[in-house]
């Protein structure tokens, strides 16, 4: 794996003093996704040797950033934060009209999904979040398979990691993160 980049502390702003600007960065952490890559100022060596970096606030614009493909077709997404230590992420999610997850299954910590846009429909149940919709999925508890009635975005969050094992619809591991 490639050591990730650095970048340079950027314009301290007029009301922030320069001690302040300085110090104000985050507690050393093992954080990835486009936010972090796009946020590493400080490399430091963790308790157990482990390499972690220090972060500052960032703004990003996520109809700047790409949807990357996943191996399950018509699913694509946009990794804003994830917490390596702990599995914790933050996505923006995609279904194709008539994509959607295969089968039921379950995850290995809870599941939080905001609806921006769309119509994704949990089949078994019928229940369907459309635009404005909030939806929590408790750890461990089983749902799906669903489909995308029509092309749906989703912010989803997990507070650790997505799944207890790697499911049988993602050829990549990385999907599964």
């Amino acid at each position: 794996m490639t050591e990730p980049t650095l970048i340079s502390a950027p314009p301290r702003p007029d009301a922030v003093p320069a001690e302040e600007w300085a110090e104000n960065l985050s507690e050393p952490a093992d954080y990835g996704g486009e936010g972090p890559d796009r946020s590493r100022e400080h490399k430091v060596d963790g308790p157990n040797g482990e390499t972690l970096f220090r972060f500052r606030e960032i703004l990003l614009r996520t109809q700047d950033l790409a949807w990357l493909d996943k191996t399950l077709a018509g699913l694509t997404h946009k990794a804003l934060w994830r917490n390596e230590e702990t599995g914790a992420s933050i996505s923006l999610v995609r279904f194709q009209k008539g994509a959607g997850i295969p089968s039921r299954h379950s995850h290995a910590s809870n599941q939080f999904m905001f609806c921006l846009k769309g119509r994704y429909t949990y089949v078994p149940t019928g229940l369907t979040l459309t635009e404005g919709s909030f939806y929590w999925n408790p750890k461990g508890s089983l749902h799906g398979p669903t489909l995308a009635e029509e092309e749906s975005i989703l912010l989803e969050v997990y507070d650790g990691p997505h799944y207890p094992t790697q499911p049988d619809w993602y050829s990549s591991p990385d999907d599964a993160r």
